[in-house]
Protein backbone atom coordinates (compact mmCIF):
# COMPACT_ATOMS: atom_id res chain seq x y z
CA UNK A 1 0.00 0.00 0.00
CA UNK A 2 1.06 3.61 -0.35
CA UNK A 3 2.33 5.57 2.64
CA UNK A 4 -0.91 7.49 3.17
CA UNK A 5 -2.88 4.22 3.09
CA UNK A 6 -0.53 2.64 5.64
CA UNK A 7 -0.85 5.63 7.96
CA UNK A 8 -4.65 5.43 7.79
CA UNK A 9 -4.63 1.63 8.31
CA UNK A 10 -2.66 1.71 11.57
CA UNK A 11 -4.28 0.30 14.71
CA UNK A 12 -3.49 0.35 18.42
CA UNK A 13 -1.84 -3.07 18.01
CA UNK A 14 0.07 -2.00 14.89
CA UNK A 15 0.92 1.72 15.18
CA UNK A 16 4.10 1.62 13.06
CA UNK A 17 4.74 1.58 9.31
CA UNK A 18 7.68 0.09 7.40
CA UNK A 19 8.55 -0.69 3.81
CA UNK A 20 8.55 -4.32 2.72
CA UNK A 21 11.63 -3.61 0.57
CA UNK A 22 13.57 -2.68 3.72
CA UNK A 23 13.12 -6.27 4.89
CA UNK A 24 13.99 -7.71 1.48
CA UNK A 25 17.04 -5.48 1.07
CA UNK A 26 18.63 -6.65 4.31
CA UNK A 27 17.23 -10.20 4.40
CA UNK A 28 14.77 -11.45 6.97
CA UNK A 29 17.49 -12.38 9.49
CA UNK A 30 19.74 -9.38 8.99
CA UNK A 31 16.96 -6.78 8.87
CA UNK A 32 17.53 -4.22 11.59
CA UNK A 33 13.82 -3.80 12.35
CA UNK A 34 13.54 -0.16 11.25
CA UNK A 35 10.01 1.17 11.56
CA UNK A 36 8.36 4.58 11.57
CA UNK A 37 5.81 5.96 14.03
CA UNK A 38 3.99 8.84 12.31
CA UNK A 39 2.82 11.51 14.77
CA UNK A 40 1.25 14.95 14.70
CA UNK A 41 3.47 16.13 17.56
CA UNK A 42 6.50 18.44 17.40
CA UNK A 43 8.61 15.24 17.33
CA UNK A 44 7.28 14.56 13.79
CA UNK A 45 7.82 10.95 12.68
CA UNK A 46 9.73 8.81 15.16
CA UNK A 47 12.20 6.22 13.86
CA UNK A 48 12.83 3.02 15.77
CA UNK A 49 15.53 0.54 14.80
CA UNK A 50 16.65 -2.82 16.11
CA UNK A 51 20.02 -1.25 16.95
CA UNK A 52 18.88 1.20 19.60
CA UNK A 53 16.28 1.31 22.34
CA UNK A 54 15.62 5.04 22.02
CA UNK A 55 13.61 6.38 19.10
CA UNK A 56 15.02 9.16 16.91
CA UNK A 57 12.85 12.05 15.80
CA UNK A 58 12.40 13.68 12.43
CA UNK A 59 12.55 11.00 9.73
CA UNK A 60 13.53 12.45 6.34
CA UNK A 61 12.09 10.23 3.59
CA UNK A 62 13.50 9.92 0.11
CA UNK A 63 11.33 10.54 -2.94
CA UNK A 64 11.42 6.78 -3.52
CA UNK A 65 10.01 6.19 -0.01
CA UNK A 66 7.17 8.66 -0.60
CA UNK A 67 6.23 7.12 -3.96
CA UNK A 68 6.60 3.46 -2.92
CA UNK A 69 3.62 1.13 -2.80
CA UNK A 70 5.16 -1.48 -0.46
CA UNK A 71 4.31 0.15 2.88
CA UNK A 72 2.96 -2.12 5.61
CA UNK A 73 1.72 -1.61 9.13
CA UNK A 74 3.58 -3.37 11.94
CA UNK A 75 3.67 -3.74 15.72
Amino acid sequence: MYIHEAIKARTLDKPFIARKSWQEEYGCYAWNGTKILPTSTPDLCMILTGYGKNPCRGWQPSAEDLLADDWEICS
